[in-house]
């Protein structure tokens, strides 16, 4: 677990913003102005599905609070989570990575765990993306494009400074996209064509396969250096993303793209990005690391629950 401890300081309330990871979860408390208060990290451990992955939180959670008292007093007042999917009221849909997901209704088991009323959860590409719009690498601009490479994958769209989420709430959900290859497995019958071939899960699986050995998505990178058979697995998967995102380019025209998630320091993402777009695009976005890096969802989340705590507080 990783803690951080930041200087003392006396607030009246507090919220608790939470971002569902694919290999982490980090959690922050803030004011509800948005300021962070104190923070810290466990691991997801995903595989042992959503009851064991929420209790975990909960725990660790509640030693946050518990600190968030102690150094800065106040009460908790709201809970805003993020998470990979489609948020229902009785569960989260295109959530592969996170057994169990499906039947999790989020919302009212934060309620329940935590005791407040003011929950609130979104998308976290979307949240990401509300992030760097209002305050990091989109914020300013007519058309942006945020796109997480992570464990899992996905983008998220912003039009005049807000986050496009279509008719379901599932704009962005670019993991889904088909390849055009022969044999590939469609949404329909349990597949994500685009983050079963690009996302960092994906390629740390056909490099281990390819090495005979388990590494890490950035491993692999390291290894395309000496073994030319990793290298050609990248340099496709690569391609492959360039024209994913190309196409995404020639439908909005954003001018930049904020790249965040874990892929996003992998020092040939964006320079692949930025040649292969400006090849294949008429008017080439900017492509640039995302302010918050792998931050950005935490951050959005905690201004869900900035929006959250107002929103309640006009209602009264």
């Amino acid at each position: 677990m990783q803690q951080l401890h930041p200087t003392p300081s006396t607030v009246e309330a507090f919220l608790l913003a939470i971002d569902f990871g694919g290999t982490k979860i980090a959690m922050a408390t803030a004011t509800p102005e948005g300021t962070r208060l104190s923070e810290l990290e466990i691991p997801t451990q995903a595989d042992e599905g959503a009851a064991r992955v929420m209790a975990r939180m909960h725990d660790a959670a509640m030693g946050l609070i518990a600190q968030t008292r102690l150094m800065h007093g106040g009460e908790l007042r709201a809970v805003a989570a993020v998470t990979p999917g489609i948020v229902e009221p009785d569960g989260i849909r295109l959530a592969p990575n996170n057994p169990g997901w499906e039947t999790l209704a989020m919302a009212e088991t934060l309620r329940r765990l935590f005791g407040v009323e003011c929950v609130q959860v979104e998308t976290d590409a979307k949240a990401a993306a509300l992030a760097e719009t209002r305050c990091g690498a989109l914020r300013n601009l007519s058309c942006g494009l945020y796109v997480n490479l992570g464990t899992g994958l996905a983008a998220a769209a912003v039009i005049e400074g807000k986050v496009l989420r279509g008719a379901h709430g599932a704009a962005g959900e670019i993991a889904y996209q088909l390849r055009g290859v022969a044999g590939e497995t469609p949404f329909a019958d349990g597949g994500a064509p685009l983050e079963q071939f690009v996302s960092g899960r994906a390629l740390a699986d056909r490099a281990s396969e390819l090495v005979g050995r388990p590494v890490s998505c950035r491993q692999a990178f390291d290894l395309a250096q000496d073994r030319p058979e990793v290298a050609a697995m990248l340099d496709q998967a690569l391609d492959a993303l360039v024209m994913h995102v190309a196409n995404i380019v020639l439908m909005l025209d954003p001018e930049r793209i904020a790249v965040g998630g874990g892929m996003a320091r992998v020092p040939r993402i964006i320079p692949a990005l930025s040649a292969g777009l400006a090849r294949a695009c008429p008017y080439p976005p900017q492509v640039v690391l995302a302010a918050f890096e792998q931050g950005a969802a935490l951050q959005g989340a905690i201004l869900c629950g900035v929006e959250a705590l107002a929103e309640n507080r006009r209602s009264r």
